[in-house]
């Protein structure tokens, strides 16, 4: 399974479900839908003002699963790591025009981007047969 691999996954099987420890420290999971294979690293945008970046900041080991239709799940276990990137930003406004609608501006400064540093995953059958990814 390759990074290429991972992202194909997520793009087919949206949404994919995200888990940070809330500040409160009880588990928070939510949709997301934007996943960005840019230079070999794999990036989400949020805004500093919702509770996904609070979380992220103070505690950075997050999971994500999906599924697909056929019951083919992937599971991400990472570090997340906001980077102040302007080229992964266009990326992402131009992969994703709804983002560029909410933040119409890449120096918005309330937007933001995150990669999957230290990247593990796990892509798993019905039938038991697994592929493993670590980066």
């Amino acid at each position: 399974m390759t990074l290429e691999d991972i992202a194909k996954f997520l793009d087919d099987n949206a949404p994919a479900f995200l888990a940070t420890l809330g500040t409160c420290g009880n588990p928070r999971l939510r949709p997301v839908q934007s996943p960005l294979l840019y230079e070999d690293r794999i990036y989400f945008y949020t805004s500093n003002e919702k509770n996904l970046y609070k979380h992220i900041q103070k505690h950075s080991g997050i999971e994500f699963c999906s599924c697909a239709k056929d019951g083919t799940f992937l599971r991400l276990r990472a570090q997340a790591v906001f980077e102040d990137d302007k080229k992964v930003k266009e990326a992402m406004f131009e992969k994703y025009p709804l983002v560029k609608d909410i933040y119409k501006d890449v120096n918005n400064p309330i937007f933001e981007v995150f990669y999957l540093d230290k990247l593990s995953a796990r892509l798993q059958k019905l039938n038991g047969e697994f592929e493993i990814f670590k980066a």
